[in-house]
C-alpha cells in the first residue's frame, strides 16, 4: 500500500472515529437531558397533586362557610320578620 493510500485510509479512519465520538457524545447529553425533564416533569406532578389536595379542603370549608351564612340569612329573615312593621302597619 502506498503512503498516499495509507494517509487516506488513516484520515478516513480518524474522522469517521470522530464522528462517532461525537455522535455518542450528543446521544450521551440528550439523554442526561431528558432524564432531568423527567425527573422535573415528576416534581411538579407531585405540586400539582399537592395543589389539588389543597383546593378540595377549601372547596370544603368554602361549603361550610356557604352553609353557616344560609343560618344567619334565615335567622335574620326571621327577625326581620318579627321586629320590624310590614307596610301599611304604620299608618
Amino acid at each position: 500500500m502506498s503512503t498516499d493510500a495509507k494517509w487516506v485510509v488513516g484520515t478516513g479512519a480518524a474522522v469517521l472515529l470522530s464522528v462517532v465520538g461525537s455522535a455518542v457524545a450528543v446521544i450521551a447529553v440528550m439523554a442526561t437531558l431528558v432524564g432531568d425533564v423527567r425527573a422535573d416533569l415528576r416534581v411538579m406532578d407531585a405540586r400539582l397533586r399537592a395543589v389539588e389536595v389543597a383546593i378540595a379542603g377549601m372547596d370544603g370549608r368554602l361549603r361550610a362557610v356557604e352553609v353557616a351564612f344560609g343560618k344567619v340569612d334565615q335567622r335574620l329573615a326571621t327577625l326581620e320578620r318579627l321586629h320590624l312593621p310590614t307596610p301599611g302597619d304604620g299608618d
